[in-house]
């Protein structure tokens, strides 16, 4: 029977341990995240801008996710409520950290668009060089106020939590949007002309103007914490 050289099996194993834990500081930096502390899943309830009146309490399907942007940078985040309250899915720009925060920018112009306040209408144009201009809600959104606190909340079971509260003010007003061409390849006959609605700009109505509180509290991740 061969021999079987130790030092050279400790040898070995040594240099796929170090590779696998070279590996793993090499995903743990691409999968960093600049907004960490504000990102994650929450659960809230729905109160008007003085908390004097509930507009929506706990449940399982209303829910906010807070997430980074692609470009990773500190304070500008997604928030998305996954289209089951506002809807609301728009990027924020925030000064401050993630215990205190609010917008960097309080003016209509200098907001990002809600994309889903932008989406084409369903209606088709029939040619190049139509418009149509239509009332949309919550077409861009800033935050008065923010607040995510860790451990200051307590869950239905009795869990410390990281708590949320959130300010926000909604503005809407009207959307106008101009016709292209569809790309050939993109029809459902290439040797049909094809028409569609593309964004082109918004105008602000501050007679629409909403303002809410979001107050809850991270998903845990926990069955029995589930609303």
């Amino acid at each position: 029977m061969k021999k079987i050289n130790i030092k050279k099996l400790l040898g070995l194993f040594t240099m796929a341990t170090i590779m696998s834990l070279t590996s793993c500081s090499e995903d743990v930096d691409v999968w960093d995240s600049e907004t960490l502390d504000y990102s994650g899943t929450y659960f809230f309830e729905l109160y008007d801008e003085d908390m004097t009146t509930k507009y929506e309490s706990y449940d399982h399907s209303v829910q906010l996710m807070i997430y980074n942007t692609a470009d990773n940078i500190e304070n500008t985040v997604w928030l998305d409520d996954a289209e089951s309250m506002f809807p609301l899915k728009s990027k924020f720009s925030f000064a401050g950290t993630s215990e205190s925060f609010m917008s960097e920018n309080t003016d209509f112009d200098d907001l990002d668009n809600d994309v889903l306040a932008i989406a084409a209408p369903e209606s088709k144009p029939t040619g190049l060089g139509e418009e149509i201009t239509e009332e949309r809600y919550n077409i861009r959104n800033l935050v008065l106020d923010g607040k995510i606190l860790p451990n200051a909340g307590t869950t239905v079971s009795g869990n410390p939590v990281d708590s949320i509260y959130i300010k926000i003010k909604l503005l809407s007003g009207n959307v106008k949007f101009t016709s292209y061409e569809v790309d050939e390849s993109l029809r459902a006959n290439p040797e049909v002309a094809e028409y569609d609605w593309e964004y082109d700009s918004a105008t602000y109505d501050d007679t629409l103007d909403e303002t809410y509180v979001i107050s809850g509290h991270r998903k845990t991740g926990f069955e029995e914490d589930d609303h």
